[in-house]
């Protein structure tokens, strides 16, 4: 998201970057002529090592608005803001700290992070309305200080979605990290299930991570190895969604995922979860189908469902599709966080 924000509004605003310098986002903002400052932010440690050489470059820069983009920027960042001489900030909200939440000690830890993020930010972009009524029960703000902005496809999506056309080969898929927060256990649990009646089907769970193993071993143990393949994330995720019928987001949690929108913009039908900030995305009977959490009946129902009935599944893709351009595209988007920085820099002027 920090990507698309950049690369589409540097023309209108004067765009400085502080990140870890990994990966190949420096590269692609650096071409695109946006300053790029590394510094070892990769882990709470060495973000928090970093905080007085941190303010120094903020303070060097003297922006007249800062965003910290994430948890530990939300946090570590307004520690350093404060030592920078506490200019305006912008506290985009992308995996709230509550979420990992396990028992006392994290949740007055992970509560208190929050406060420390929300009460110096002159305002708050959460990316679902879930976040941010959560946001206002659990008291870290204000109504009047927060803002919803949804998150945003990639802006290489619209290009691969005016080649693709719907497969029509009972392949359902799964893209995402393998960790116990996104269900995918839930989805191999709901093969046998749907294999009864669709022999022909096939699984694909494109994606990496700590369940892996168990997931294979799952898959084993329920005799689906030969319907469910395990691809990795070789080749590129979203070019592997077009090659799927229905894609399906069995998330235990989640605040507001990227790839629901991927999955619309390409045209596919969506079974996901009805958690966090999926059930704003996906619009149950129009653009996908929503289930329960942890519920492996549920899903093979509503598979089975959509496999039984091609032209709806065709139907919720076309929906989906024309949903995502107009509520998600980077353009609408972007445009959003453009009327927000406006706003709090005439603030900031006045």
């Amino acid at each position: 998201m920090l990507a698309i924000i950049c690369l589409r509004l540097s023309g209108e605003f004067a765009m400085e970057v502080i990140c870890d310098g990994q990966g190949d986002l420096p590269g692609r903002l650096q071409a695109a002529g946006i300053e790029v400052h590394s510094l070892p932010l990769t882990t709470k440690w060495s973000f928090t090592a970093r905080i007085p050489r941190l303010a120094a470059t903020i303070r060097a820069l003297k922006p007249d608005l800062v965003q910290l983009h994430g948890q530990f920027a939300g946090s570590l960042g307004q520690v350093a803001l404060q030592l920078a001489g506490r200019p305006k900030s912008l506290y985009t909200v992308q995996w709230p700290s509550y979420l990992d939440d396990t028992g006392p000690w994290s949740r007055f830890r992970n509560q208190a992070a929050e406060l420390v993020s929300c009460g110096p930010a002159t305002a708050i972009v959460t990316v679902s309305d879930h976040d941010r009524r959560t946001f206002i029960q659990r008291g870290l703000a204000k109504p009047d200080k927060i803002t919803v902005i949804h998150n945003a496809y990639s802006i290489q999506i619209d290009e691969m979605a005016e080649l693709s056309e719907a497969p029509n080969r009972d392949v359902i898929g799964f893209v995402g990290r393998l960790a116990d927060q996104k269900g995918v256990e839930f989805l191999i649990r709901a093969a046998p299930s749907v294999l009864a009646t669709h022999p022909r089907a096939k699984f694909l769970v494109v994606g990496d991570g700590p369940d892996r193993p168990m997931l294979e071993s799952l898959a084993r143990e329920l005799g689906v190895t030969q319907s469910v393949e395990f691809a990795g994330y070789r080749p590129e995720p979203s070019s592997m969604i077009l090659g799927m019928d229905v894609v399906v987001i069995p998330s235990i949690y989640d605040p507001f995922p990227l790839v629901t929108l991927e999955v619309m913009a390409l045209g596919r039908a969506i079974v996901g979860s009805a958690v966090g900030g999926i059930p704003e995305a996906v619009q149950d009977g129009k653009t996908g189908v929503l289930v329960p959490p942890k519920d492996p009946a549920a899903i093979a129902a509503a598979l089975v469902n959509l496999l039984d009935h091609p032209q709806l599944v065709a139907e919720m893709g076309a929906a989906g599709k024309q949903r995502a351009k107009r509520e998600f595209s980077p353009g609408t988007i972007t445009a959003q966080y453009a009327a927000l920085y406006r706003r709090l820099l005439a603030t900031a002027d006045s």
